[in-house]
């Protein structure tokens, strides 16, 4: 059971990497929008900022129908375009079913001098329905992806194969929206409540709980399931409700976005940043780690070592891909994951402590573009940077220390050459050929062995019929950065290289079946 329960978890956590990833770029895009309408631009450059913000605003507000086809889609193990369309379909019918209800129940909410704010229901896709924000998406995401690997190929006799395979899924889906429809105009609220008093909880925890929330995202990326944490406190109303121009926005990253838009109204940066600083250890750990380990490396590796390693610092410093680096320490010393995990609780919480507000989620890019528009007295970014050099300098020392008071074997420290299980080989030699393909199915159990293939940021996630068959050292002869073995789940650590693998390892898997 507790297997079951830790497969799915990591299952939804992969499929809900895959509408986070565009989300960078729209933040980005909003942050260009808001430079481009500054005053002293030209008004053609205004305009066309203007334009700008208003699309990326669009999909800032529209992140619940967003999720809903991404998590169907990466959950459909085929005929991810006709469950695109029926999570579309599925998506707007819930919509009318809801409002309808509501409607003939007479529990349509009546706008106040802040319109639906407060009142738990809101306009969404111009149907006045149960707010349900993102979490909306994620439900109707989760069920028509389920039902379509069910129901998907199902076929009937030729009178009725009309209403076989995806057009199933869509009849199946009619009653439970329906269903879902009704039930959740009484039970959200319900629901709505307690995750409030979480988040208001959360709130009142104050440092301790940024301490808590950092150390735990820092500390579960071996198991991928830090993404089970930090989603929730950055898009849905885990993270805090805040009413923006109008508009009713949930999650500590959309709170953010959204007030980059508000850009002279902003007074203050609402509470709900604490979630959404998680960049900073990506930044200022990485410099300080990669420096320790370089600086511990035997004399004659050194020069090896700083070619392994500056890559992987420049990725996870610039875009906050940091699991290169994790993996290059993380299974030789766990002590050195352990201390890493508690700095980065302790970083976090001295920066909430110090009164910095600075949005940081993924790296030193990200940050400074975003904050950009935000007024410094506001954010002050001031003290992100410099509490950030004081610990980067802390993480160096430490990491110095502990490597060579216990005699840690990081990269460049082994008795003999360095290790091949850990491969830092540039994007390009990734990209080469099929050859990493093969030696991934070998180790694998060969094709037939393999049930699903997945990816989220950095790692391919395979679930395998019979996990005995699995065999790391010849998934180590190949390009990759470590394996994690989980239940009947293997996690390669690919890098940011990983979309291209996986595409070169289906179509690979695909000649094999």
């Amino acid at each position: 059971m507790k297997e079951k329960l830790l497969s799915l978890s990591q299952k939804f956590s992969q499929a809900a990497v895959q509408p986070v990833m565009f989300l960078a770029i729209m933040g980005t895009g909003l942050a260009i929008a808001v430079i481009m309408q500054l005053s002293f631009m030209p008004s053609f450059m205004i305009f066309i900022g203007t334009l700008l913000k208003t699309m990326m605003n669009a999909m800032l507000n529209n992140l619940s129908i967003i999720f809903c086809v991404g998590l169907t889609t990466a959950f459909a193990k085929n005929k991810k375009v006709d469950a695109a369309i029926i999570s579309l379909i599925v998506y707007i019918i819930f919509l009318a079913g809801n409002n309808a209800w509501l409607t003939s129940q007479n529990m349509l909410a009546q706008p106040g001098a802040m319109g639906l704010f407060g009142t738990g229901q809101n306009l969404v896709l111009g149907f006045q329905v149960v707010d349900m924000n993102v979490f909306l998406g994620i439900i109707l995401g989760c069920i028509t992806g389920y039902v379509f690997n069910k129901a998907s190929n199902i076929q009937f006799v030729e009178m009725f194969r009309v209403y076989g395979g995806s057009r199933l899924v869509f009849i199946i889906m009619i009653p439970i929206t329906l269903i879902l429809a009704i039930v959740l105009s009484y039970v959200w609220p319900v629901i709505n409540y307690g995750i409030s008093c979480l988040s208001i909880f959360m709130k009142g925890a104050g440092a301790l709980g940024v301490f808590v929330y950092a150390f735990g995202n820092r500390f579960l990326i071996p198991t991928g399931l830090h993404h089970l944490l930090w989603m929730p406190f950055c898009f849905t109303g885990f993270g805090g409700t805040s009413q923006i121009d109008g508009n009713t926005v949930q999650g500590a990253v959309n709170i953010f976005y959204a007030e980059m838009g508000s850009g002279a109204n902003l007074t203050a940066i609402d509470p709900s940043i604490r979630f959404a600083t998680f960049g900073f250890a990506k930044i200022f750990a990485s410099l300080g780690i990669v420096l320790a380990m370089i600086k511990t490396a035997k004399p004659e590796n050194k020069s090896t070592v700083k070619g392994l390693l500056i890559p992987t610092l420049f990725v996870s410093m610039v875009a906050g891909i940091t699991e290169p680096l994790d993996f290059s320490f993380l299974f030789i010393s766990p002590l050195l994951w352990l201390i890493h995990g508690l700095l980065t609780g302790f970083s976090e919480m001295l920066l909430w402590v110090l009164g910095s507000r600075t949005y940081s989620i993924y790296g030193l890019l990200d940050t400074i573009v975003c904050n950009s528009v935000i007024d410094p007295k506001l954010s002050k970014i001031y003290i992100f940077f410099a509490v950030g050099i004081v610990m980067a300098i802390v993480w160096y020392f430490t990491f110095v220390f502990l490597i060579k008071k216990f005699d840690i074997k990081t990269p460049g420290r082994e008795e003999e050459s360095l290790n091949n299980d850990i491969n830092y080989d540039s994007p390009e030699s990734n990209n080469s050929n099929n050859q990493n393909a093969e030696l991934f199915i070998e180790g694998l159990g060969g094709a037939e062995n393999i049930v699903e293939v997945n990816n989220c940021f950095t790692r391919l996630r395979i679930d395998v019929s019979d996990i005995t068959k699995v065999d790391k050292e010849i998934i180590s002869k190949a390009k990759q950065k470590g394996v994690v073995i989980k239940g009947n789940n293997v996690q390669i650590i690919i890098g940011m290289t990983v979309e291209s693998e996986k595409e070169k390892l289906v179509n690979v898997l695909n000649t094999k079946k």
